[in-house]
């Protein structure tokens, strides 16, 4: 009998069948999510220029969607563990499509900013953890590329939506987009969410409970670790995700450019997602996760030296590679870190700290904006914090490459293990 972990997790073909489906519908409701949090930047001129708000003030907005993502990603990830799926899906389905439909008939910030909180405190964050733990668990020899393909599916929601957002907003007005964009997620849930669950059921898989506790004990500084590595990722990517619309289109005098560059660096995204994905599962997430940050701090560096639609187009696509691959190799080095029945609350501790991330950001890049009249400073913040991500993991390899060359046996200079991260 073969002792292959990846002969040993293969799945018989019926179920395997099911397994693609539940990726499929993980991938569909994932792009919904990460769609939903996007608008903000196809919304947020419509919005200024008819209720008088400032930069600052639609910048808040995210910043609190995102920091529901995080509060709400920590108690609903450890509810995921021990819950069933099915109910986590109906409430975060109905704060989801409730809040954008609350959002069609503001009149002032507090309805706005109370919106924007429940999108992501009782909305996208019940989902977000059950979406990768179920699905990842259905190919664990695969695990790089199904999580690939379904963070794949937040990029192209956070191109596609919007684009289909600023489609409504020019024929309908801003109002009836948020009523558009909402129904077409209820139907888009409708469909996906009843599909998904684990391999043996609607419930975590169960584990022996000492076992859970070494592993808790020994790698909580490990996830210590990624989650301050995730708050400094994200609040660098946070700027050009909520700002790059808005920049690229002020620069070059056409709000559509910027509304393009933004799908097509999302699109890119999906690609950067899936392929960081295939190449985590050949040479660990941890590597693949410093190349992304690599590049996404260039790029975001890069942006105020730019002015034409041409160069803004090329940076936005490369962008969309390394952004989108942190989160795909980010989620990896959790799963790696523990055993799937605290996936969900682990994952969720990380997220709560680089949704905090994100939504400083978000909102500093609208601060700046409104202070000094221009990105440039945004952007050069977010270039710094990508800086200190990449310092905290070079830091973090150094020293597990210590400890493992410190474990080694004398005589030992080959690994016949997975691929170290």
């Amino acid at each position: 009998m073969s002792t292959n972990p990846v002969l040993h997790h293969r799945l018989p073909a019926g179920r395997s069948s099911r397994g693609a489906l539940v990726v499929l519908a993980a991938t569909a409701a994932m792009a919904m999510g990460f769609g939903g949090l996007g608008l903000i930047t196809v919304f947020m001129g419509p919005i200024e220029a008819d209720l008088q708000w400032s930069r600052s003030d639609t910048s808040l907005g995210y910043a609190l969607s995102t920091a529901g993502m995080a509060i709400g990603g920590l108690f609903w990830g450890r509810l995921s563990d021990r819950m069933d799926v099915r109910i986590l899906f109906a409430i975060g389905a109905a704060g989801m499509v409730g809040s954008l439909l609350a959002m069609s008939s503001l009149q002032s910030l507090l309805v706005f900013n109370v919106a924007h909180a429940a999108y992501g405190g009782f909305g996208f964050s019940v989902l977000y953890s059950s979406l990768l733990s179920t699905s990842g668990e259905w190919f664990p020899e695969r695990r790089g590329l199904v999580m690939g393909l379904v963070t794949a599916g937040g990029a192209l929601g956070q191109g596609l939506l919007p684009f289909f957002a600023s489609f409504l907003i020019n024929a309908f007005g801003w109002r009836w987009a948020f009523v558009g964009t909402g129904i077409t997620l209820l139907a888009v849930l409708a469909l996906a969410l009843p599909v998904l669950n684990w391999p043996e059921g609607t419930r975590a898989p169960a584990a022996n409970v000492a076992s859970v506790l070494d592993t808790a004990r020994a790698e909580r500084g490990t996830v210590a670790v990624l989650a301050f590595a995730a708050f400094l990722c994200c609040a660098c990517m946070g700027v050009p995700v909520v700002h790059m619309a808005s920049f690229i289109g002020m620069i070059c005098g056409s709000p559509g450019v910027g509304v393009n560059s933004l799908v097509l660096a999302m699109i890119a995204g999906a690609v950067g997602r899936v392929c960081c994905g295939l190449i985590a599962d050949r040479i660990g997430p941890l590597k693949v996760y410093a190349l992304a940050s690599t590049i996404q701090t260039a790029c975001v560096m890069a942006f105020p030296a730019l002015g034409d639609s041409l160069s803004f187009m090329a940076l936005s696509a490369l962008f969309g590679f390394g952004f989108a691959g942190n989160m795909t190799s980010l989620s990896l080095c959790v799963r790696q870190a523990v055993p799937a029945c605290r996936f969900g609350g682990a994952i969720g501790a990380v997220m709560m700290v680089a949704w905090a991330g994100m939504a400083l950001g978000g909102y500093a890049g609208g601060v700046l904006f409104d202070l000094s009249r221009s990105y440039t400073p945004s952007f050069l913040l977010a270039g710094l914090s990508g800086m200190l991500n990449l310092a905290v993991i070079g830091a973090f390899a150094a020293t597990k490459n210590s400890a493992a060359i410190a474990m080694r046996p004398a005589g030992k200079h080959e690994s016949t293990g997975a691929p170290a991260t």
